[in-house]
């Protein structure tokens, strides 16, 4: 009798795990960026028909997508998934079918009530109903179940400040940024917090990351913050003494190699305006605007060597013609070492030409302060 005990508990041991293999649902294992992942077995129909319903979400036809979202259920009704979808689709502000959401979005939370896709989509859809406090609550237990998901951030931080809670949003996206500086929903809703709140310091650094992480959104984002605008962050770097920066923002703004070192001399950064000027004589001898940048650059350092070799021009050489800005700087370096009238000549319209450019006008106003205009010369008023 003992000899055969062995072999009965093989046998009861397989046939409880036939048993129970039986019982549970089929896995399959799925290839998840490279990772295998076991899972539950789906149906084709399910999938077919889940991904027919985001198409149509996708493009507006909500009704078309709760339809198909409704035939997938019936192929595959415990996912959490595709009753969450369904949720939201009938919840569309277009068609708005309340208690189908509400039903839908249960039957989801008795699937897996730990799905942050289900909240945030709760959320919304209180919020479209005009549930705020509802939707604060559903969009607080998202963040809660999944802190790093880019949407349901924005969405409680949105919830808050339109709930007048400005303080907790403010640090509910700062601490998001903190961990996840490249997120552009994050940047852009600090932007608007901070634009809300009248707030220009952290306007122009959300602004600032936006533009490095979406540059598509820079020229919405030049009304309200005129620094980023490509002439402006050329000014800002070569103010910061970054010719790099310099250079690279020149060629965003469509900016000459020259003219950056004609636009540093006027901005009084002499220094990186003389390595400009001597890079661009390098490969074209010829550039004006670049021998005025030295000259004036090299004046202003007291380099006479630089002065020398930037008005050292060979007879058969042409060269380029002025920019206002460039005659503008070469003008003011007349009425510094010549003659105010030899500098009033040179300057011509260019010191009575307004411009909407900063940097022109401030060297503009300062020359014609110190020579006057073309009627000072005739002696008009």
């Amino acid at each position: 009798m003992n000899r055969h005990r062995p072999a009965m508990r093989a046998i009861l041991a397989l046939t409880l795990s036939l048993g129970l293999g039986a019982c549970a649902d089929p896995q399959v294992v799925r290839v998840y960026n490279g990772n295998p992942v076991t899972g539950r077995f789906i149906r084709y129909e399910a999938y077919a028909a889940y991904g027919r319903g985001l198409e149509a979400e996708r493009d507006g036809y909500f009704r078309v997508a709760a339809r198909w979202f409704e035939e997938a259920t019936q192929y595959d009704p415990e996912s959490v998934e595709i009753w969450t979808r369904l949720g939201a689709a009938y919840c569309n502000p277009g068609w708005r079918r309340l208690n189908d959401a509400y039903v839908a979005f249960t039957h989801a939370e008795q699937l897996d009530a730990t799905y942050e896709p289900l909240f945030r989509e709760r959320a919304r859809c209180a919020r479209s109903a005009s549930r705020e406090q509802d939707a604060l609550e559903f969009a607080k237990h998202a963040v809660q179940l999944d802190p790093d998901q880019d949407e349901a951030v924005v969405l409680y931080a949105d919830l808050l400040q339109k709930a007048g809670k400005t303080d907790e949003a403010a640090k509910l996206l700062d601490s998001h940024l903190l961990r996840h500086p490249n997120s552009v929903g994050g940047w852009q809703a600090r932007y608007d917090l901070a634009k809300q709140l009248k707030q220009p310091f952290e306007m122009k650094r959300s602004a600032e990351a936006l533009v490095k992480l979406a540059p598509r959104l820079a020229d919405k984002l030049v009304a309200d913050v005129p620094t980023l605008a490509p002439l402006a962050q050329v000014d800002e770097a070569v103010r910061q003494g970054n010719l790099d920066a310099a250079r690279k923002a020149a060629r965003r703004a469509h900016i000459p190699p020259a003219e950056l070192a004609v636009r540093a001399v006027a901005l009084g950064a002499p220094k990186l305006a003389l390595e400009q000027a001597e890079h661009v004589l390098g490969a074209d001898p010829s550039s004006g605007a670049a021998r005025v940048a030295m000259a004036s650059a090299s004046d202003a350092l007291a380099d006479a060597q630089h002065i020398t070799a930037a008005l050292e021009v060979h007879p058969d050489e042409r060269l380029t013609q002025l920019s206002p800005l460039a005659r503008l700087v070469y003008a003011d370096l007349l009425a510094r070492r010549a003659d105010r009238e030899a500098a009033r000549v040179f300057a011509g319209s260019s010191i009575t030409d307004k411009t909407n450019d900063p940097v022109h006008e401030a060297l503009r106003l300062h020359l014609l302060g110190r020579i006057g205009g073309t009627n000072a010369a005739s002696g008009g008023t």
